[in-house]
């Protein structure tokens, strides 16, 4: 109850706001939102090579950084942002919160790239009974599948009358809190899982993709809202070629792809790394353009299941 009244508030928020908003956002501007993860990293090729900009000369090129998707989808429903990368879970519970599909899914971006890290006495999830794990923030992706797991494993969360707390915090706390034996598990994106295990000598307990058929399912796709989307279908179909053209990029030289990753993580967030870990957290990740339908509609069951959305209907999300 305190997630769904948590997230419904958050919802409240952004469609206040997005009555106010142009629905064609500022003319002559695209603003662009992301997260500091390594599955937006065709997202920071586009930009940090400038080919972003040379596709769409005719305007001015705005970039925010989220630390999770619920943000993301916030922006976006309240017009602050244009076009924007989030994970499945976000998405989802807006659309079906939010009546005439404010949000449009254009592409994919990334499969994979998460996992869950635990101090290294945890072997199972009863050894998490009574301690605290953490997700960068309560209805992201990652909070769902955190859940999900706990739940197929037979624990709950302090939420749902168990005894595991799930607390929200950014990466880099985590990481601090997890050196120091606070908590005792996370659920994230990469490359901070990498990072947790090579740094602090954690497990990784949980590949992501272990937990679904051919170890794919969308942990980044690019979002629109719907009203730039039908004002300005030329703008959003060259951010999406654009975008395209980065994934096939990076899957073609992955080195190329590491070098933007290092140059932009260490920029947007002071993430400094070895190529050794670098290249362990990439390995995780697998760019696509597919959307993964399929997965995404899993997605949904499963945030109607804990209780994030009313309906598991993803009919109009993809476009």
């Amino acid at each position: 109850m305190k997630r769904r009244a948590f997230l419904v508030g958050l919802g409240g928020l952004a469609a206040s706001a997005s009555g106010c908003a142009r629905k064609e956002g500022i003319p002559g501007v695209l603003r662009l939102g992301f997260i500091t993860r390594l599955s937006d990293v065709p997202v920071f090729a586009a930009l940090e090579s400038g080919r972003l900009a040379a596709a769409l000369p005719h305007l001015r090129i705005e970039t925010r950084v989220f630390r999770a998707g619920p943000r993301v989808t916030e922006a976006l429903l309240g017009g602050a942002i244009d076009v924007g990368t989030t994970g499945p879970a976000p998405l989802v519970a807006t659309h079906v919160r939010h009546a005439g599909a404010p949000i449009a899914v254009v592409s994919g971006l990334c499969s994979g790239g998460a996992s869950f890290v635990t101090q290294r006495e945890i072997r199972d999830a009863l050894d998490l009974r009574g301690k605290v794990v953490a997700t960068p923030q309560i209805g992201s992706t990652a909070d769902v599948a955190l859940r999900k797991w706990l739940g197929e494993n037979g624990q709950r969360p302090v939420d749902q009358g168990g005894t595991i707390k799930v607390e929200a915090l950014a990466p880099a706390n985590i990481l601090a809190e997890m050196k120091r034996g606070n908590i005792a598990g996370a659920w994230l994106p990469e490359p901070w899982p990498t990072r947790i295990v090579r740094e602090l000598g954690a497990r990784r307990h949980l590949d992501e993709r272990e937990l679904w058929p051919g170890r794919r399912f969308p942990t980044a796709l690019v979002a629109v809202r719907r009203g730039f989307l039908e004002t300005r279908p030329a703008d959003v179909a060259r951010v999406v070629s654009v975008l395209g053209a980065e994934i096939d990029r990076a899957n073609a030289d992955p080195l190329a792809a590491r070098a933007v990753a290092r140059s932009e993580l260490l920029r947007l967030a002071r993430m400094k790394m070895s190529d050794a870990v670098l290249a362990e957290a990439m390995s995780y990740a697998d760019f696509t353009r597919d959307p993964l339908p399929e997965q995404l509609a899993a997605f949904a069951r499963d945030v109607e299941r804990l209780g994030y959305a009313p309906s598991s209907s993803i009919a109009g999300l993809i476009t």
